[in-house]
């Protein structure tokens, strides 16, 4: 079992310091032109979006599961939900497709990585890669029987640039 947690307030703060201000000007100008119960509406409202920057995020590794806990709400996920993974600047991505794909950002997970610890970072890679190794050499051996997939065929060649459609 792995967990760690990542709190992204306390690793840049002066962009909380910045956002916090401008916040706090946009919360004032409610109160002033809108009245209380606006800015009370809309302080609620950034709140709730804006969670995920401002509340820790722990994240638990199980042999079986991954746990999201974001404080507002807490996220149970399979294993066996995802076929694939892929690093980014600031975490890895958990895809459910075996080849990347637009959805990626709405079917699959973003998992932060914490920012100052290099051993614990590699610690987690390292177990996303265990957990993804036996799909991928199976994917792979199946690549290598059946051969290279067919080329995509481009949208833009099933069109007829020259048709008037007006």
């Amino acid at each position: 079992m792995i967990n760690w947690q990542v709190h992204r307030a306390k690793e840049y703060p002066q962009k909380t310091i910045a956002v916090s201000i401008i916040l706090g000007i946009f919360i004032l100008f409610l109160v002033v032109f809108y009245g209380l119960a606006w800015a009370v509406l809309a302080a609620v409202v950034l709140f709730a979006s804006l969670n995920a920057y401002f509340l820790p995020t722990r994240y638990t590794f199980t042999d079986t599961d991954i746990v999201i806990d974001k404080k507002l709400f807490k996220n149970k996920l399979e294993w066996s939900r995802f076929r694939k993974y892929y690093k980014t600047t600031t975490g890895i991505v958990l895809s459910p497709f075996t080849k990347r794909n637009f959805l990626d950002n709405f079917r699959g997970i973003h998992l932060l990585l914490p920012k100052d610890d290099l051993k614990k970072t590699e610690e987690i890679v390292a177990f996303i890669i265990r957990k993804f190794e036996p799909e991928q050499k199976n994917q792979n051996q199946q690549e290598a029987v059946a051969g290279p997939a067919p080329p995509e065929k481009n949208i833009s060649d099933s069109i007829d640039r020259n048709k008037n459609l007006g």
